[in-house]
């Protein structure tokens, strides 16, 4: 199913923003939080997996790869 222009304006914003809460915690800071729709959530260091799995998704709905090797990119 294709995007609408306004959907993925959304799903980048909201990737953005994620990417974002990620470099915050792996720089040290205990929390971060999101909003989007009404809705929010807040992350802590322990819950990084969680939100590497939500980057993920945001990525596969965008259809853009996941694979860290890409490009020249090694973990």
């Amino acid at each position: 199913m294709a995007l609408t222009d306004d959907e993925r304006a959304v799903l980048t914003a909201r990737l953005a923003s994620a990417e974002a809460a990620l470099h915050s915690l792996m720089v040290g800071k205990a929390t971060v939080s999101l909003s989007y729709d009404g809705e929010s959530a807040t992350f802590s260091q322990t819950d990084e997996a969680k939100l590497r799995r939500y980057i993920a998704d945001l990525k596969s709905q965008l259809g853009l790869g996941c694979n860290p090797y890409r490009r020249g990119i090694h973990a």
